[in-house]
């Protein structure tokens, strides 16, 4: 896990960067999203702004998924760049965003700023509802996934 001291850090500079190497285990993807089988690349750019910083990040990997169509198991590449505005927790109870605003994240600790956290957050953000391993695909016969009746279909996802 990166953890970052953003106090500390701009109490000298007016910008930082960094590369780091995340394997799989340091992001901690639930596995009903997806699976990392490789280390990921980022590149991030943390500059300080009125109220909170900017992330300017480079991601480049790849996660495995399995097509909601055909079940079959398919890498699909994840690498982005993103720019996000991060600020503290408001301590307002209600709050008002503009649509220029959306980009925004929160953080709990200027000094320990959780930089895997919100990388995993964009990967997470990255990753389809309905995988498709092509937009022809067409859905394999029940049969063939090995599925006839209601109850082995139950079986098969764990249900019974």
């Amino acid at each position: 896990m990166v953890k970052l001291n953003l106090k500390e850090i701009f109490k000298t500079k007016n910008r930082f960067t960094g590369s780091y190497r995340f394997k799989p285990e340091d992001i901690g993807l639930p596995p009903d999203l997806g699976e990392l089988k490789e280390p990921l690349e980022v590149y991030v750019e943390i500059t300080k702004e009125k109220g909170g910083y900017r992330v300017h990040m480079e991601i480049e990997g790849s996660v495995v998924l399995q097509c909601s169509r055909c079940l079959t198991l398919y890498q699909k590449d994840i690498s982005k760049e993103e720019s996000i505005r991060i600020e503290p927790y408001p301590t307002r109870d209600v709050m008002y965003l503009k649509p220029s605003e959306l980009d925004v994240s929160f953080y709990e600790d200027e000094e320990a700023f959780d930089l895997t956290g919100l990388i995993r957050e964009q990967i997470i953000l990255s990753i389809p509802t309905k995988p498709l391993c092509s937009p022809e695909c067409a859905p394999r016969p029940a049969s063939e996934v090995g599925v006839t009746t209601l109850g082995d279909l139950l079986k098969k996802v764990n249900v019974l």
